[in-house]
Order: C-alpha cells, then sequence, then structure tokens
C-alpha cells in the first residue's frame, strides 16, 4: 500500500474519532438537559414543603407565645401546631391567617420542636420549625404573665435556682408603691409558714428545697393581680407582674334569642403597649368583632350585640402586646327557653300591669257592690213609706168612726 493510501486511511479514522467525541458531548449534553427538565418537572408536582427553622431559649417559669402566620388561609385549608408529631392541647387560636400557641409557665417537658403545618388538600404546604430551650433556672426580673379570672384558672410562680440558698419567701405588691405583703416563706431545716392572704394552692412546695420554691394559686381572682417578688437569703432572685382579665356577660342568667347581649372584657391594668380583641368563635378560627388599644385610664372593652348577633354562643377575649397573644379569656353565651329568665325590667312591667288589673277589679268591684247597696236601701225605704201612709191612713177613719159612733149614742141619750 502506498504512503498517500496510508495517509488517507488515517485521516479517515481520525475524523471519525473527532465526530464520535463531539457526537458523545452532544448526546450528554441532551441527557442532561433531559434529566435537569425531569427533576424540575418532578419538583414542581410533587410540592415538596416548604421548611423554616427557628430556635429560642427562655427562662423557666415564663409564659411563651409561638406565632405561625401565612399570606393566605382559605376555608378548605387548615395551620396547627404540633410537637413530636402530636398536635398541641394548648393552641390554638386561628386568628388573621395566623396560628397562635401559649405555653404557660414552661419547664423542661416544653423542650423539643414545635411543628407549623400548613395543609392544602390533604398536601403539606409549609412546615415551620420552632426549636423551644428552656434554661435551668427562672433567674429574671421582669417576667409578665396574664391569667383570666376564672374558678378553673391557675398560676405557679416558680423559683429555681443553680446556686443554693438558705431561706426563700415569696411577697405580693398588691399596687405600685402599696404595702409588701409576705406570702410564704421557708427557712432550711423549718416548714413551710403560710403568711399571707392568698391561701397556697396544691402544687406549691411544702417543704424546704435549697434550689427550688413554688407558690401555686388556684383559682385566680381578678384583685390578685399584682407583682409577686421570690426573695432568698441574699436578695430579690426574680420578680413577675401578674395581671388579671375578666370576661362578663349582662344579663348573666341566660337570654332569649330575641334578647340583646352586652359583653365586657376587662384587664386589671396596663403597664405596656396592651390591645383587647372581642373574637366570634367558629371552631378554633376566631373571627373579629371588635378591638381596641387599651390605656391608662381604658381597662375595658365592650361590645353589644343586637337579638340576631347572639346566635355564636362562643366567644373570646383575647389580649395582645405587640402582636404575641398573652391570654385569652373564653365566655359562652347561655340561652333560655322559657320567660322564666327574662330581664327583670321586663318581668316588672309585666307585675305593675298585673297589679293594676287587679286594682281595677276591686275598685269596680266595690263600685257596683255599693250602688247595689244603695239601690236596695232606696227601694226598703219606699216600701216602707208606703206602708206606713196605709197604716195612718186606716187609723184616722177607724178613730172618726168611733167619734160618730158616740156622737150618735149620745144624740140618742139625748
Amino acid at each position: 500500500m502506498s504512503v498517500i493510501n496510508k495517509l488517507t486511511i488515517q485521516n479517515i479514522f481520525l475524523f471519525i474519532k473527532l465526530c464520535s467525541n463531539d457526537v458523545a458531548k452532544f448526546v450528554g449534553f441532551v441527557v442532561q438537559g433531559f434529566l435537569y427538565v425531569m427533576v424540575v418537572i418532578v419538583f414542581h408536582y410533587t410540592e415538596y414543603p416548604l421548611i423554616q427553622t427557628a430556635q429560642k431559649e427562655v427562662l423557666r417559669g415564663v409564659d411563651v407565645s409561638l406565632r405561625c402566620e401565612v399570606s393566605f388561609l382559605s376555608e378548605s385549608s387548615t395551620l396547627q401546631w404540633e410537637k413530636d408529631g402530636q398536635q398541641t392541647s394548648n393552641t390554638t387560636l386561628l386568628y388573621n391567617n395566623s396560628a397562635y400557641i401559649i405555653l404557660h409557665t414552661v419547664d423542661k417537658h416544653n423542650e423539643g420542636k414545635y411543628y407549623c403545618r400548613l395543609m392544602e388538600n390533604g398536601r403539606v404546604k409549609t412546615v415551620r420549625i420552632h426549636t423551644l430551650t428552656v434554661s435551668s433556672n427562672s433567674y429574671n426580673k421582669n417576667n409578665i404573665i396574664y391569667r383570666q379570672s376564672s374558678n378553673n384558672s391557675d398560676v405557679s410562680l416558680i423559683c429555681k435556682s443553680v446556686t443554693k440558698f438558705e431561706s426563700w419567701k415569696w411577697t405580693w405588691e398588691p399596687r405600685p408603691d402599696s404595702q409588701i405583703i409576705d406570702l410564704i416563706a421557708v427557712e432550711k431545716g423549718r416548714e413551710v409558714l403560710v403568711k399571707g392572704p392568698i391561701k397556697p394552692g396544691k402544687l406549691s412546695s411544702t417543704t424546704y428545697n435549697s434550689q427550688l420554691f413554688i407558690f401555686h394559686i388556684s383559682p385566680v381572682n381578678f384583685n390578685y393581680s399584682g407583682t409577686y417578688r421570690c426573695i432568698t437569703n441574699t436578695g430579690i432572685y426574680s420578680t413577675t407582674m401578674l395581671h388579671t382579665i375578666r370576661v362578663l356577660v349582662e344579663p348573666p342568667d341566660g337570654v332569649l334569642r330575641t334578647q340583646s347581649v352586652i359583653l365586657t372584657c376587662e384587664v386589671s391594668e396596663v403597664t405596656d403597649s396592651v390591645t383587647l380583641v372581642w373574637l366570634r368563635m367558629e371552631g378554633n378560627r376566631g373571627v373579629l368583632e371588635k378591638q381596641q388599644i387599651m390605656t391608662e385610664n381604658k381597662f375595658q372593652l365592650t361590645v353589644n350585640l343586637s337579638s340576631y348577633e347572639t346566635d355564636p354562643l362562643h366567644w373570646q377575649c383575647a389580649v395582645f402586646t405587640e402582636n404575641k397573644l398573652r391570654a385569652l379569656a373564653p365566655i359562652t353565651i347561655r340561652l333560655s327557653s322559657s320567660t322564666t329568665n327574662a330581664p327583670k325590667d321586663i318581668m316588672t312591667q309585666d307585675s305593675h300591669l298585673q297589679m293594676v288589673i287587679v286594682v281595677a277589679c276591686v275598685v269596680t268591684g266595690c263600685v257596683l257592690i255599693l250602688l247595689l247597696g244603695l239601690l236596695v236601701f232606696k227601694r226598703q225605704q219606699k216600701t216602707g213609706a208606703d206602708s206606713w201612709f196605709k197604716i195612718s191612713h186606716a187609723s184616722s177613719e177607724d178613730m172618726l168612726d168611733c167619734s160618730t159612733t158616740v156622737i150618735y149614742s149620745a144624740s140618742t141619750a139625748q
């Protein structure tokens, strides 16, 4: 074979090799592009949930408020808080496209991951993970908590320290600059002494513990608001300001469906920016009825409900500070099926009407009896006069006859 033929064959093989490399690269690019498009399509239609995370460390004994907000919450979607795969029991208010949860007096049992899940048509759209860590002590100089005043409400005031102390004491200052009252106290080697007017609840400390002292209040009365201080043998360890809330319905003993109702929500005092909100409850969703920012001279929020608005029986007064839900105070309007529980003013009007009718009947009866008596008396009087006239006339005739007889007799005798 000639040299020219050999070079030609080599060139052909080299051309084929170069072409095959380019084809391979081209095919590789096509395959990669196809796979990328498929991944995008699968990811889009699978709708993997958007995951957001947050972490927070709080002091033991405080109240924690968590909020999960979405841009839109349809009627068919649900938004709820879960902890370790189980729905929490003390959530849950849905209001303004947000789900709220309040954890009262947190301790180590409240630590963990809290999941806020937005569900639409059975699919998880959004997951927000909030990791909560609770410190081992309750050293705090400015703890503010809110509690409803009711028969089943309670509050635990906790002093927990890493350091050991020889003595503990809880005090109460009902109002600023008022007299400070000792509630309970304990010293090492001695029993707990109850000193104040507020009776300790069943969760209160009953023995000395160098690192823990608890004062439990149950139930919480409205006038239990004030400043509570935990004091050790070295000074003030923690300070808690308790604000109380109460809700009232008027009339209180049940209403008719056609009757108007007045709802009142009152907070004991205002020390920061507080907003009271009346919510009409539809399940666990709150529908705004009225809201107002409280001031130093304004502690109440009142709602007047006309008769057609009393069908929703479940209401809640929500307390917010800077978009944080601090407390919920529920109230239920009780319906009356009869008029026995009608308002007192209506009953008074009915009583007055009945009394007027009775008096009118009595007076009319007396007048009729009096007229009848007069009529009978007149008839009897007339009948008596006629009889007397007849008797008198007859007697006169008899006397005349006697005289004549006598005269006739006298004349004859003569």
